[in-house]
């Protein structure tokens, strides 16, 4: 049980590292992906809802140290996202390919929505906030198509040694 929990902690230190260094240079028009989204739901699917929310709280609480002016506003999101995520696909086979696909689309949605909110409760709900709200989830939902399957992909492989 500590295992997989420390094996999803640093694997979300490792996206942690990839979202601050790597994803910046990515950015198109401002928006930035986020690949904690789909690392997040990779999680969900294959980890304890227990030990997936509870790394999913602290990589975001991480995140937020970036950013003090919504401290805890992530940390608060990818909680309500792996709540909502986790309840959305309990009714689903754990290898359906659509439900994956939907998930993948419902928790692009719910963090677009509440970080529409949340910033728009903070810094006034304006055209241009709306704008690059919608093009941050489009943005997202693709990353997260290509970052999830990604995983996925990985995660089936392998290794195997014989003798000869």
């Amino acid at each position: 049980m500590y295992l997989k929990g420390f094996l999803s902690f640093l694997l979300g230190l490792l996206f942690f590292y990839l979202q601050v260094l790597i994803m910046p240079a990515l950015a198109i028009g401002r928006i930035v992906p986020n690949i904690l989204i789909p690392w997040m739901i990779f999680t969900l699917w294959t980890k304890p809802q227990n030990i997936a929310l509870s790394v999913g709280f602290i990589i975001a609480l991480l995140y937020d140290t970036l950013y003090p002016a919504t401290f805890g506003l992530n940390a608060l999101l990818f909680t309500i996202m792996g709540v909502a995520v986790n309840l959305f696909r309990m009714p689903f086979e754990q290898d359906s390919v659509v439900a994956k696909l939907l998930t993948i689309a419902v928790a692009n949605l719910i963090f677009s929505l509440l970080t529409l909110m949340g910033f728009g409760l903070l810094w006034r709900f304006t055209a241009e906030l709306m704008l690059v709200n919608l093009g941050a989830f489009v943005y997202n939902l693709i990353f997260s198509l290509i970052v999830f399957w990604a995983m996925q992909l990985i995660s089936r492989l392998r290794i195997v040694i014989a003798n000869v």
